[in-house]
């Protein structure tokens, strides 16, 4: 199952129901679809379009599987009917294989920006529209990002595409309080129609925050999410924070810290966020962080225990050989015992500023895809379930009576 369905109550949530549409289907010539992690994802008329993304196809990362980005994009037409279809009759692809940068619908397409490979991060922005006629996908290139980016959030306040977080480069990365907005608007005005560089929001640089945009008593406002704080030689800094920008005053403000309504300081990075209602956001599955900290841990200590070897006497090298395959051998057992990424679906009221849990998620909640508003419906294309385990779901959500 892969769906959820939300009920609206006085404008908050009631209940939660879970189903799914179609798989996502193999490559032209394949008969296995392992699922993609950092798609592009969007709706244009009647289709879903999911696009790029990256996945291990062949063995896990810690078996020496080797992660592959990927050029293709996916069309699942007739989304309204009872039984949508994947187009299976054509192929299309993105001009490079790419990955993890950030998407949102409008009605004129999927815009989608930014993005990486293995070596490097990427500017470009570009808008996919799916000609149901022609039953083809058209792209058409916007201005590019003032950097390249990736591992950020994002979201659409009225017209406008709001970017947030990040990190400019693959290799020696650094997290980022890039803030970024195009008025897409102003399409047709090419003096005006390029990135404005904003404020930054006042708390630390991360990568993988979450973003929404939902009304308040001050009007449409973009809210900015969780993520991490990546330091060279130390711990991860795992967020937990919250904050609301106000595009006409632009300005910032801090909001409660991330809470199920009982506990506080909860992250939710890599996870997925929508808007429901007048006034709520929910937040979609989003990794807690304990045990990415425990691996970190290993891996410190695996790299300071191997330039012991590389600067220490010959006879202490079996010890700490040994040491270190005993911390292999940990890091194993928690991927090979992961319990996959939090359950709990978070609300967010933006008038009262308040926190609850709406409920649990029957089946394991994606990380690293986007939550995809389509008329009253939320789907979640593909995403990672698990560390390097990705899915083929497209889970949906449908809100219905109390």
């Amino acid at each position: 199952m892969a769906l959820m369905v939300a009920a609206i109550v006085d404008g908050a949530v009631a209940t939660l129901t879970w189903d799914s549409l179609p798989p996502l289907p193999p490559l032209a010539g394949e008969v296995k679809q392992p699922g993609v992690a950092g798609p592009f994802a969007g709706v244009h008329g009647d289709a879903l379009i999911v696009a790029g993304g990256a996945n291990f196809p062949d063995k896990l990362p810690w078996d020496g599987g080797a992660k592959i980005w990927w050029n293709d994009i996916w069309v699942l037409e007739n989304l309204s009917s009872a039984a949508p279809r994947w187009v299976t009759d054509k192929t299309f692809q993105l001009p490079r294989r790419i990955g993890y940068g950030i998407s949102v619908s409008t009605p004129d397409g999927v815009v989608c920006a930014g993005g990486h490979d293995a070596e490097r991060c990427y500017a470009d922005v570009f808008m996919l529209s799916w000609d149901a006629r022609a039953r083809q996908i058209r792209r058409t290139d916007l201005p590019p990002l003032p950097e390249p980016l990736s591992f950020m959030a994002g979201a659409l306040v009225g017209n406008t595409f709001y970017i947030a977080g990040g990190q400019t480069t693959m290799k020696d990365a650094v997290p980022s309080s890039i803030f970024w907005s195009l008025d897409l608007s102003k399409r047709e005005q090419p003096a005006e129609f390029k990135w404005s560089v904003l404020p930054a929001w006042p708390g630390p640089d991360r990568i993988l925050p979450v973003a929404a945009a939902q009304r308040t008593a001050r009007g449409d406002e973009f809210f900015l999410f969780s993520g991490r704080k990546p330091q060279t030689g130390q711990a991860t800094e795992i967020l937990s924070d919250a904050y609301a920008f106000d595009p006409r005053s632009r300005t910032w403000r801090t909001l409660p810290s991330i809470g199920d309504g009982v506990r506080r300081g909860l992250s939710v990075m890599a996870g997925s966020a929508v808007a429901v209602g007048e006034s709520e956001i929910l937040l979609f599955g989003g990794d807690r962080g304990v045990l990415f900290q425990e691996l970190e841990a290993h891996d410190r200590t695996i790299a300071r225990l191997r330039a012991r070897i590389a600067s220490g006497p010959d006879g202490e090298r079996g010890a700490i050989e040994r040491e270190i395959a005993e911390r292999l051998a940990a890091k194993r057992r928690v991927y090979d015992s992961h319990p996959g990424f939090a359950r709990d679906v978070l609300a967010f009221d933006t008038r009262l500023e308040t926190w609850r849990t709406v409920g649990r998620s029957p089946v394991l909640p994606p990380v690293t895809t986007v939550a995809v508003k389509y008329r009253d419906v939320i789907l979640f294309p593909s995403g990672e379930v698990k560390p390097g385990i990705r899915t083929t779901e497209i889970m949906r959500v449908v809100p219905v009576g109390p």
